[in-house]
């Protein structure tokens, strides 16, 4: 017989939510998940890159059977060809299949005590008369309510449940339209990710090239507008990529959104948090959320815990898990914001330019030594302090536009 009261109800089965859950269980208290669709991580719609030092400091070990490629840095493409390579020696990045890894995630949450039901979607909440957190749940057989101490929304990035937890959601604006595709028989560089900039290729981000191995590649973009035909179009004309991909053939398709921008503020309410995606906690130069969503979901975990064990439920014990995951990290979020809103509002031709200074005024040594491929606030703040570093950049902004 199903519980009707759970001590915490944590809403989404992706990363976020499953650390959150995770480490919330593992002290005994009881937790349940409900995923809205059947499978955990299904459908997919992420690029599957994850950097090591990242991993690690999550205290995750992926299988081996997850894992698809290790690779040593990233090649950076200008609009005009030009291309700068960051890398450091040694394996920087994994890429994992996704399905797998958040399903993964899911056995370690199980293994720790918690619920997990699939197939669930959760169309309203409310309180009760103790003031509880009230559940609808929504099943393909019957509708029930569940009751909950306090609920972790971690539903994405529609905001759909935020709106009724009264925390605040994700501005339209801060959602890029994102498509992939993988491809079989490409003739790419297994070693080293490659990401395309400029406004004929992505206006407001970026492609990417994504080695799995063996010939095999993810190659997709995040633009303003139009992704997939922006994506079919650099495939067959871009001179950079066509003649890596002129043999190859796509094995399958799937779109997504890419979060850009700062998180939302505040994180929680009454008897509420938000993690990942929900939060906008993401890295707003490259749109990965994996990393810093899962920082805060541990500093989620820690936080209920704490109220669960004083019965504490008031914002102002919950505005701890606010304030602890900014100061871990806001610093660095704030710096790749800016960098990104720079970036994307430069025309093709100051683009050119930075890249350009960077490879002769050999910044790259700079990034090479101070880069951090999530917590990228230092290498920035390094840079911002180096003359010839603010001189590229005085050259760049004469094509300044506007962001996208």
């Amino acid at each position: 017989m199903k519980q009707s009261h759970y001590d915490v109800s944590v809403v989404g089965a992706g990363p976020a939510g499953l650390i959150a859950a995770e480490k919330i269980a593992s002290e005994g208290n009881s937790v349940v998940v409900f995923e809205e669709h059947q499978r955990i991580g299904e459908p997919d719609h992420c690029a599957g890159l994850l950097s090591t030092s990242g991993l690690q400091a999550l205290e995750l070990s992926p299988p081996k059977g997850m894992i698809q490629n290790h690779v040593l840095g990233a090649r950076l493409f200008s609009p005009s060809g030009d291309h700068i390579t960051i890398e450091r020696g040694k394996r920087e990045a994994l890429v994992i299949h996704r399905p797998r890894f958040d399903s993964w995630l899911g056995e370690l949450a199980k293994g720790a005590g918690a619920t997990i039901e699939t197939s669930v979607k959760v169309v309203d909440v409310g309180k009760d008369e103790s003031g509880n957190r009230m559940l609808s749940l929504r099943r393909a057989t019957e509708s029930t309510r569940i009751s909950s101490s306090i609920i972790v929304n971690a539903e994405g990035h529609r905001g759909i449940l935020s709106t009724k937890l009264g925390i605040p959601t994700v501005p339209r604006k801060s959602k890029f339209p994102a498509y992939q595709f993988e491809v079989e028989d490409a003739d790419v560089e297994d070693d080293f990710v490659e990401m395309y900039f400029g406004r004929q290729v992505a206006p407001g981000f970026f492609a990417w090239l994504i080695p799995l191995g063996n010939g095999k590649a993810r190659i997709g973009l995040a633009a303003k507008d139009q992704p997939r035909k922006r994506l079919e179009g650099i495939m067959r004309f871009h001179k950079g990529l066509k003649d890596k991909l002129q043999n190859a053939t796509i094995s399958r398709g799937f779109g997504g959104v890419v979060l850009l921008g700062m998180p939302v503020s505040p994180t929680y309410a009454e008897r509420a948090l938000a993690v990942g995606d929900a939060a906008g906690i993401v890295k707003p130069t490259t749109g990965g959320g994996v990393i810093f969503g899962g920082v805060a979901s541990r500093v989620a975990g820690r936080i209920v815990n704490e109220a669960l064990k004083k019965n504490d439920y008031s914002t102002e014990m919950l505005q701890k898990y606010d304030s602890g995951w900014r100061s871990l990290l806001i610093n660095d979020l704030r710096s790749m914001n800016f960098t990104h809103r720079i970036l994307s509002s430069l025309a093709d031709k100051g683009l050119n330019s930075l890249f350009r200074d960077i490879r002769d005024l050999d910044l790259i040594s700079t990034i090479r030594k101070e880069g951090n491929m999530d917590m990228q606030g230092r290498v920035i703040g390094r840079l911002l302090t180096q003359p010839i570093a603010l001189l590229a950049g005085l050259k760049a902004i004469r094509y300044f536009c506007s962001i996208p």
